[in-house]
């Protein structure tokens, strides 16, 4: 039986550097993102036909530009900010469905220390992937500000000084900017562990058709994750630009 932990194993060590069973997922999804990406790629077509990856590739970027224009009101900005904020959603969203297939999580078992350590876990079940993303995030968002403000103008909006009020706002929109990448980092972490959580008992105590009502459900909160996280992103960014 393999036992639930709140943090992920290690599976594997490489001198000094330790590789957790989140960590060979993460690299799984990345291979899958490739692979489907060169093959998407491989013979582009002026007219793709309906049920090619080509076509379904560009209902799905149509379909993003969409939503990323509904946010910034602006295809310039859009077009800088697509490949961010796609990368995030398609990442995000891979990861998450990736550890509902069912055997995936919990059928490959390593022996450590006497007893049964998964192979692959979901990666956004680490606090720390989630954590690499919120940082990335909110790196992204003061990069955004600075460009399309400039440094000075943008540094206003947290050291404003002309009178007392406007200091104190930009004070906590400093912290505020910092708290991001806690509530976006353990947004994601608390729904993707809790979601595991559940399938893995669940399929220990009631196997195979019990599950499944709620992998359906887990399949819709991984979607939803995936998008609160790109859409929050896409949000914060957006406001970097208003000038205090």
């Amino acid at each position: 039986m393999v036992q639930i932990s709140f943090h992920p194993e290690y599976v594997l060590k490489i001198g000094n550097f330790m590789i957790s069973n989140t960590l060979v997922t993460t690299w799984v999804t990345m291979v899958i993102l490739v692979i489907f990406a060169f093959f998407t790629t491989r013979k582009l077509k002026d007219v793709p036909k309906s049920k090619s990856l080509q076509n379904i590739f560009e209902t799905v970027t149509e379909i993003l530009l969409k939503f990323i224009d509904s946010i910034t009101r602006s295809r310039e900005l859009t077009k800088e900010l697509f490949s961010l904020i796609a990368t995030f959603f398609i990442f995000i969203l891979t990861a998450n469905l990736l550890g509902l297939i069912p055997g995936f999580l919990g059928a490959f078992v390593i022996k450590e220390g006497g007893k049964d350590i998964a192979l692959f876990r979901s990666t956004n079940s680490d606090l720390n992937s989630t954590l690499a993303l919120a940082i990335i995030s909110v790196v992204s968002i003061q990069y955004f500000g600075i460009k399309r403000l400039g440094l000075k103008r943008y540094l206003k909006r947290f050291f404003n000084f002309t009178n007392p009020l406007k200091l104190i706002v930009g004070i906590f929109e400093l912290i505020s900017d910092l708290t991001k990448i806690l509530s976006l980092s353990l947004r994601l972490f608390g729904n993707i562990l809790a979601g595991e959580v559940l399938l893995l008992v669940m399929a220990f105590l009631v196997p195979y058709i019990i599950p499944l009502p709620f992998m359906i459900l887990e399949v819709l909160v991984g979607f939803l994750q995936a998008f609160i996280f790109s859409a929050l992103s896409l949000v914060f960014i957006k406001s970097a630009e208003i000038e205090y």
